[in-house]
């Protein structure tokens, strides 16, 4: 018979136990990777669930003042800080847990027509009692406040201010 024909048995040429061990070490380590990752994880909130973080009625308050945000995503910790530090005093009624997200934003101009959307930090912080919500939209790279807006939550149609815009200097 010709070589084609004849079946080997056996491990095939050049073959080192050392090769079934490497084999075996890939094996066992790609599933406790997979396995990390499958455990570790649970009981996180989900960073797609960031709008049920907002008060109630906060929507419908910012576009009752002419001011929409799109795109909610969290920050990290230390960018958090940051921007919390950059903000003026807000007075000692106003304790609530403050939160802080990235967006875009646009105020309405004069006419009821949207202005260009703007990227930055949105900062919530609502007042602990639960009557007053603050919301600061600052830059994120420079952290100088760009819009504030306050209106009440009980009625989230009213303000207990009007909308103001400053404008963060260029440069």
């Amino acid at each position: 018979m010709s070589p084609d024909y004849v079946h080997r048995t056996g491990a095939p040429p050049g073959f080192k136990p050392v090769h079934l061990l490497v084999g075996v070490v890939v094996f066992v380590a790609w599933f406790a990777v997979l396995g990390f990752v499958l455990t570790h994880g649970r009981d996180h909130t989900s960073s797609v669930d960031v709008y049920s973080e907002l008060p109630s009625g906060f929507t419908g308050a910012l576009e009752a003042q002419g001011v929409t945000y799109q795109g909610l995503s969290p920050v990290d910790n230390g960018t958090q800080q940051q921007a919390l530090s950059h903000l003026p005093a807000l007075g000692n009624d106003n304790g609530g847990q403050p939160l802080v997200f990235r967006t875009s934003f646009t105020v309405a101009k004069k006419g009821g027509r949207p202005g260009p959307a703007t990227p930055a930090l949105m900062v919530v912080i609502p007042d602990p009692q639960g009557s007053d919500v603050h919301v600061e939209f600052v830059d994120p790279t420079t952290f100088k406040p760009l819009e504030t807006v306050e209106y009440g939550a009980s009625s989230p149609g009213t303000s207990s201010s009007s909308p103001t815009t400053s404008s963060a200097p260029s440069g």
